[in-house]
């Protein structure tokens, strides 16, 4: 006797239950077809090992993958010839960055320091999600409204450029990169005498300051 089996998709109840029903087709020497019920136990599941919470980082662990990324980054020596090596050495920052913010969302200075990265990539628009991010947080942060403003000003968006960059002396006067940048600024839009003011105002700042 030849049987054949059909397996038929469990109901609800009988997985419940446990137990899986299978359609059973016998053909019997005469050539005779009979169907029967076959109950088939499934087999039993063995529980699932538990897995070890993963590790959470601590702020430290975070801080030093911080620092190493900058380190990395500040004794790169760029070349002129060398732009598209200049390039992966950024997007390998950027990289870096990335799994930190992965852990921390909210770790602030990569998300600012990937925007610095992205900027130097030529990726300005991302880098002004990174930097609107920071200000979704903190709309006062002086470094997220200076970048932001010299990233717009790289896109043509001189006007919007500026408001950034004074938005950001509002909130620190004695911040001499955005007097640089507002110099920059306002010679690109031919105001040549108030950003040679803006120029001074910087270099007094950064005699003072350094």
């Amino acid at each position: 006797m030849i049987e054949k089996v059909y397996p038929l998709w469990p109901t609800i109840y009988e997985r419940i239950r446990g137990v899986k029903m299978v359609k059973a087709t016998k053909v019997t020497k005469s050539g005779k077809a009979s169907r029967s019920p076959k109950a088939v136990k499934a087999p039993a599941k063995k529980p699932a090992a538990k897995k070890a919470p993963a590790k959470k980082l601590s702020k430290t662990n975070l801080d030093e993958m911080f620092k190493a990324a900058v380190s990395s980054n500040e004794s790169y020596q760029a070349t002129d010839d060398d732009y598209d090596k200049a390039i992966e050495h950024f997007n390998g920052i950027i990289r870096l960055l990335d799994a930190i913010i992965a852990i921390d969302p909210s770790y602030r200075n990569a998300v600012n320091y990937k925007g610095m990265m992205l900027y130097g990539c030529g990726r300005i628009s991302e880098a002004i999600e990174c930097f609107e991010l920071i200000l979704k947080n903190n709309p006062v942060d002086k470094e997220a409204l200076n970048n932001k403003g010299i990233c717009l000003y790289g896109l043509g968006r001189d006007e919007d450029g500026l408001k950034c960059v004074e938005a950001a002396i509002a909130v620190d006067k004695r911040y001499a990169d955005a007097y640089m940048n507002k110099a920059i600024i306002l010679t690109g839009l031919g105001q040549v005498e108030e950003a040679d003011k803006a120029f001074r105002k910087a270099r007094a700042l950064d005699i003072v300051v350094g």
